[in-house]
């Protein structure tokens, strides 16, 4: 069976972030459908061996099943050159990352700002890699920022987060350009949320000024006052 451009970009997709969930592919590529489409999709391309489901998302706080997780399948990776093994599980990360994707892309529609550039798993040199980085035009206020993402689910320690805030500061350091990302930390909760602030309370004064973190839930206000 010949695939669709639809198609196509549900697999690129899928490969750009690893993991997507339903929900994701649904509002991004089927928007305009009734939701029994992306279902027959979904299943199709999983049938046909270029989708696989790893599982289901959980649904909320307090567990439970929720959403069908894809990642490509062996069709798919063979279609798109993509090397390496099928994962045998969830990947809660690659998922958030595609949720702040999702916000950022949700604000755009309701007219606040342009998406004008993106990335997944950005190489920000000498030491670091971007979660998500984006370029985002407020036309409004006249003016375009630019953000190196790191997603949390609160699971890192903090020496590891003082040890990407250092690896940030070294590309900051030999940077040659007018100005430099922001670097904002997205946390689902609020508990969380004060543990990379209280490392960035004690980082140097220029230091504090390059980092950020934010609730995923606030992303857009939060980045409208940078």
């Amino acid at each position: 069976m010949e695939l669709t451009q639809r198609d196509y970009d549900i697999l690129t997709l899928t490969h750009t972030f690893s993991q997507l969930a339903s929900t994701h592919l649904t509002e991004l590529l089927f928007a305009d459908r009734s939701h029994s489409v992306p279902d027959k999709v979904l299943g199709r391309l999983v049938r046909l061996g270029y989708l696989s489901r790893v599982g289901r998302r959980v649904a909320g706080d307090k567990g439970g099943a929720g959403a069908y997780v894809y990642q490509l399948g062996r069709a798919g990776r063979l279609l798109l050159d993509v090397d390496g093994r099928l994962m045998p599980s969830v990947n809660n990360h690659a998922l958030m990352i595609a949720d702040t994707y999702l916000e950022l892309r949700r604000a755009e529609q309701a007219g606040v700002p342009a998406l004008k550039e993106w990335a997944v798993e950005l190489p920000v040199p000498p030491a670091v890699r971007a979660d998500l980085f984006a370029v985002v035009d407020f036309p409004q206020q006249g003016r375009s920022s630019s953000y190196y993402l790191e997603i949390d689910l609160g699971t890192e320690q903090p020496a590891r987060i003082r040890e990407k805030v250092a690896g940030y500061w070294r590309a900051a350091e030999a940077n040659t350009d007018e100005f430099f990302p922001y670097m904002v930390f997205v946390v689902k909760q609020q508990v969380r949320r004060n543990e990379p602030a209280r490392i960035f309370r004690r980082l140097p004064e220029e230091q504090q000024d390059m980092m950020r973190v934010v609730m995923l839930g606030e992303l857009l206000p939060r980045l409208l006052k940078l």
